[in-house]
């Protein structure tokens, strides 16, 4: 099979960011996160979030794979896959390319460096048994842009309280909330002369926007600004999402 005239169009029908297929995607802000099915335990950490595969399984020995240079996609070649017969692989996706008047379809496997080049690794769909539909790029896209979205929105629900402590050696100046008029609705933040230790821990479970400033209460009517503070750990409850989202869930 000539791959150059085989994957013609198959650049068009790609278009990806080399760095984004056939990885964890990370979650859009930082979550420290604890353990998935415990609520006693405070873990620190960051969360990731795995893509959902399609297992295959392989028809015949050793079928060729189908390389596609990540920054240069007319770039094309063929490799051998050293799969077996009955192996079963994973797949993420499909996109179709041109073989003449024909029309083949191509399985997405990997990211993976082939000659130094970072490089997009594909099955021919005819080379597979599929357990189930492949989706498309675009489908495939939205789907990890939903489950990031779901797994971020059931860590905020079951945040119970986030521990803190200064970022400088100087410690962190607390802040005081208060109206100008027993009238007013707006809510100042005035700095005393006061701080906060370093080293010292705090916990949270209220943080305050006022204007583009965020305040986190540490209690007794003090808060420090949210800059001047790192997080050392949080504490959630148990998640309230279905088997297949937690599944994708990676603690790092």
């Amino acid at each position: 099979m000539k791959t150059k005239k085989l994957f013609t169009s198959l650049a068009a029908a790609v278009m990806l960011s080399a760095g984004l297929a056939g990885i964890g995607m990370a979650m859009g802000q930082p979550v420290h996160a604890a353990g998935t099915t415990q609520s006693s335990n405070t873990k620190t950490g960051t969360v990731s979030v795995k893509h959902r595969t399609v297992s295959a399984t392989v028809n015949s020995d050793n079928p060729k794979l189908v390389v596609v240079v990540a920054k240069d996609q007319a770039n094309t070649d063929q490799i051998d896959s050293n799969y077996t017969k009955g192996q079963t692989i994973n797949v993420l996706w499909s996109t179709e390319a041109k073989q003449g008047d024909k029309t083949v379809t191509l399985y997405y496997i990997e990211n993976r460096t082939i000659n130094g080049k970072d490089s997009l690794v594909f099955i021919p769909s005819t080379d597979v048994t599929t357990s189930g539909n492949v989706p498309t790029k675009s489908a495939f896209d939205e789907q990890a842009n939903n489950d990031v979205k779901a797994i971020q929105d059931a860590y905020k629900r079951s945040l119970q309280y986030i521990t803190v402590t200064p970022k400088s050696k100087k410690g962190a100046k607390i802040y005081y909330a208060y109206k100008k008029s027993k009238k007013s609705k707006k809510i100042t933040f005035a700095a005393s002369k006061k701080t906060i230790k370093y080293g010292k821990k705090y916990k949270s479970s209220m943080i305050v926007k006022n204007g583009k400033t965020r305040y986190v209460y540490i209690g007794k009517k003090r808060y420090v600004k949210q800059s001047a503070l790192k997080i050392v750990s949080a504490k959630y409850a148990p998640l309230n999402l279905p088997d297949d989202l937690k599944n994708l869930i990676v603690e790092n």
